[in-house]
């Protein structure tokens, strides 16, 4: 399985990256990557974010579903502003690799929705899938990429509105997490 912490532009720095990285190292021994467009002072080996199309912030995420994405089979990614407090491996081993995980915000259950704001319970914290499969998830952004970043508040709007193929994570690796 390979972790990846994503680095993009100047909100994050290669200390909250290296930090993460170290938690991360304490419970799995798997590489660790960091998908960034400036791997400097970054400890961990870095993969270029690809330069076209040139995404801003969170979209940055979508690169992962591309038929060429750089790294192979099984891929784990932790978001850098999440605080990793026990381990959350056993919840992600066992997934159905077949398809894309996610966090499910589970205390929104019992929220009011409005329809035309987008809201999702899916949270793309700690997002777990096998490179190649699910394309379509990227596919269909990049189709109309400024009509996606325009319509949705984030990924996990978009993900959450086309009704992917997608499962979510136990409830309890919230306990191994504070957000």
């Amino acid at each position: 399985m390979n972790i990846i912490l994503l680095k993009h532009g100047k909100k994050y720095t290669s200390d909250d990256v290296n930090r993460q990285a170290e938690k991360l190292v304490n419970y799995a021994d798997y590489p660790i990557f960091c998908l960034t467009e400036d791997p400097k002072d970054v400890i961990i080996e870095c993969i270029p974010i690809p330069n076209k199309p040139k995404l801003m912030r969170w979209w940055n995420k979508l690169h992962v579903f591309r038929h060429d994405f750089v790294l192979p089979g099984r891929c784990v990614m932790f978001d850098l502003d999440i605080d990793i407090i026990d381990n959350p491996f056993p919840y992600i081993e066992s997934i159905d690799w077949r398809v894309p995980h996610f966090m499910k915000d589970y205390w929104k259950e019992d929220m009011y929705w409005k329809s035309h704001a987008y809201e999702t319970m899916l949270n793309s914290s700690i997002m777990a899938w096998t490179s190649y499969r699910n394309t379509e998830i990227w596919d269909k952004f990049s189709r109309n990429i400024d009509y996606n970043t325009r319509k949705y508040a984030g990924i996990d709007r978009y993900i959450w509105d086309y009704n992917f193929n997608y499962k979510t994570f136990d409830n309890k690796i919230h306990e191994t997490i504070i957000l």
